[in-house]
């Protein structure tokens, strides 16, 4: 009688030890994955400093075994914009494209890559866990970055669309082994997720003065001359004008005053032309500069003139005039 007892027991722990281990049915494990879009805004394509934005991948795993781990290894290609070695790109107006690129981290130094394109960096494995529940849930991060130095593209709406196989998420069960890395990992599952990367850079333009410097003078017995220059960036095929207004106290291109301490005054002109033939004004009068912007700096003259005239008392003169760009 004993002995047929502990036969019996022995068979109860077989039993208990066997499901522990079974990893149940294979074909019931399930993990999908959404990206969020990843939008750049409106960048300023003439600024010197990158945009950073970013985006969020979510990874659902169910009826995931019981002590099984699921290691899932997200692969982001080019995406339908294509690539320039190791950048990204986005299409736009013209066939311009903007480079950016996705990272795994937010200091962007170890970008987020493809399992078929390592030329665009690796990619991160990731373990779900589905405890007592069979289900898991795990967010990352994409960190994002437009580049600087892009000035000469067109302003428009850009994008690159990730559909199809540019993101698959390849995943497997494992039996409490450890994640290692996704380097030659093959899945037997994989799922699918889409997201977009967009940028609408728009017109712009900046625009840097110098002051105006006249030689010092006694008498204005004859005409004296000065000149300066602004520097004029405007974004590629955005046409712009220049006005200047006519100072604090004048009342036409020619008639400017720069005033004294003391309120005495001297009449001066700006002008667009080193021969001092044409006036520089408002745009609306026709007196203004125009042109079209490259993306790069601009060197614009500014000639100055001061005309003999009675000569006021000495001291220092000085006017303030403010440049206008429409564009």
């Amino acid at each position: 009688m004993p002995f047929r007892l502990l036969w019996l027991v022995r068979i109860a722990l077989v039993a208990i030890a066997l499901v522990a281990v079974m990893p149940g049915k294979a074909h019931a494990l399930s993990c999908s994955g959404t990206i969020t879009n990843i939008d750049f805004g409106t960048p300023n394509l003439l600024d010197t400093a990158p945009v950073d934005v970013m985006g969020t991948l979510t990874i659902t795993c169910t009826a995931i075994p019981l002590l099984t781990v699921i290691k899932l290894c997200p692969s982001i290609n080019a995406g339908s914009g294509g690539a320039s070695g190791s950048a990204r790109l986005m299409t736009g107006p013209s066939g311009n494209t903007l480079s950016y690129q996705i990272y795994q981290d937010s200091s962007r130094t170890q970008a987020w890559g493809s399992l078929d394109n390592p030329s665009l960096g690796t990619v991160p494995a990731v373990s779900l866990n589905g405890g007592l529940t069979g289900s898991d849930t795990v967010t990352r991060t994409l960190y994002a970055r437009l580049f600087a130095g892009q000035s000469t593209m067109l302003p428009g709406g850009y994008s690159s669309n990730f559909t199809g196989t540019q993101v698959v998420l390849t995943y497997a069960p494992y039996l409490l082994v450890g994640l290692g890395s996704c380097v030659g990992y093959v899945g037997t599952q994989n799922a699918y997720p889409t997201f977009n990367v967009t940028a609408a850079p728009g017109a712009v333009c900046n625009l840097t003065t110098n002051d105006l410097n006249f030689p010092s003078t006694g008498v204005i017995s004859s005409a004296v001359s000065g000149q300066t220059s602004m520097t004029v960036a405007c974004t590629r095929n955005t046409p712009y004008s220049i006005s200047l207004d006519n100072g604090q106290t004048g009342t036409a291109p020619t008639a400017r005053k720069m005033k004294s301490a003391a309120g005495d005054t001297i009449t001066y002109g700006l002008y667009r032309d080193a021969g001092r033939s044409q006036v520089w004004g408002s745009a609306a009068s026709s007196q203004g500069v125009t042109g079209t912007g490259s993306g790069a700096n601009l060197a614009i003259s500014v000639y100055g003139q001061v005309p003999a005239q009675t000569t006021p008392r000495p001291g220092a003169y000085s006017d303030r005039i403010v440049a206008t760009i429409a564009y």
